[in-house]
């Protein structure tokens, strides 16, 4: 049994995209990046940006196998040359990988940019991926321009950011940028339902997008999500255990809100009790509620012309649309916004809640409203 535990190895690591056509989304970046490498107009220096978990590190250690695979340089590495195995592991003496984070001293980054003077010991290039570039001091951004300006021609520079404004303009001038989208709901539990049918989990589709609304944008994330809930489903991928492990009760409680909202004949107190029940995270259960008004908001206006804009089931939003004006989504939506605001003042969670729900009741235009 300590052997098998010992041997696992995470969702997000196994699964770790080893080539392009294992990117899930980020089509234009894939194509731009796998048109330039096969026609050998390589640039000097790439910047990758976009949000956590998109797949910024994962593109760029695949650029590095494109251009340093043994079999020859194309956006198809083998994955099976000792180069290909070794920059998978983090082990090619030729690719160096930074933490922006870690470069505190000038000095270290200086000492890092001298050694672009040496050839690669190996590899066609010499290639530095320096993650979280934004971190990097002025000093140190001063210092990587001036390689960046004239770079000798076995060098390549890839790197990637979440928060691009920090960036010198200086620096970005110099580089080819690719903007990373976060992925959709519908991209990431597409992948979590292909990813535990390799792994002979049994897996429910709702399980699988809540998840993926959970993960909001990040496969990296849906994957350690995966992870807990299949410990907590007892190898298996739930419902249950899904809500469980979120705190929420996922387009269930959604939709009975807003029955309680549309309908003159539901019960408060019932709502709320069965909420209690479910001894929920109230962060979770505000922040879903907040995104169900930006959904209805959004598809009253959009229809369905634009799904991939929502994370709430079209069902709710065809039904509920129909049944709530415009003015009133708006105001429901500052409500539910400023609940979740309260929640930092460090009020008791429920009692916030409960504020939240009877505010939407006394906001609710006349002719709805209990008797």
């Amino acid at each position: 049994m300590a052997e098998n535990q010992a041997e696992y190895q995470a969702l997000a690591r196994k699964y770790r995209p080893q080539n392009f056509e294992d990117v899930v989304g980020q089509k234009s970046v894939i194509s731009a990046l796998s048109n330039t490498i096969d026609v050998g107009k390589v640039h000097h220096a790439y910047l990758l940006t976009g949000t956590r978990g998109v797949g910024k590190t994962t593109i760029a250690r695949i650029i590095a196998r494109c251009l340093e695979c043994e079999e020859g340089m194309s956006s198809h590495p083998c994955g099976k040359c000792q180069s290909c195995i070794e920059i998978s592991r983090g082990t090619y003496p030729d690719v160096i990988e930074i933490d922006g984070a870690s470069q505190t001293r000038v000095e270290d980054t200086r000492q890092l940019l001298e050694n672009t003077r040496y050839p690669p010991i190996r590899g066609r290039y010499k290639i530095y991926i320096i993650d979280e570039v934004h971190m990097l001091t002025s000093s140190s951004f001063n210092a990587l321009l001036k390689t960046l300006e004239e770079p000798p021609s076995y060098v390549k520079f890839i790197l990637a950011t979440t928060d691009p404004q920090k960036i010198p303009t200086t620096v970005l001038s110099r580089c080819v940028r690719f903007q990373l989208t976060a992925l959709t709901a519908d991209e990431i539990s597409g992948q979590i339902r292909k990813i535990a049918g390799r792994e002979g989990i049994p897996c429910e589709n709702d399980a699988a997008s809540l998840i993926a609304i959970a993960a909001r944008g990040s496969m990296r994330d849906a994957l350690s999500l995966c992870d807990q809930a299949i410990a907590l489903g007892g190898g298996s991928l739930r419902r249950e255990s899904v809500i469980a492990m979120l705190g929420n009760a996922g387009d269930e409680l959604s939709e009975e809100l807003l029955n309680l909202i549309t309908s003159n004949q539901a019960d408060l107190g019932a709502f709320l009790d069965k909420v209690r029940a479910i001894s929920p995270n109230y962060k979770a259960v505000l922040d879903n509620v907040v995104g169900l008004f930006h959904d209805l908001c959004l598809f009253q206006f959009t229809g369905q012309k634009h799904l991939n804009l929502f994370q709430t089931p079209l069902a709710i939003l065809e039904k509920y649309a129909k049944l709530m004006h415009p003015k009133d989504l708006q105001l429901y939506y500052q409500i539910a916004l400023e609940g979740v605001n309260e929640l930092s003042s460090g009020a008791e969670p429920s009692s916030v809640f409960d504020m939240t729900v009877l505010r939407l009741l006394a906001f609710t235009p006349e002719k709805k409203k209990r008797g």
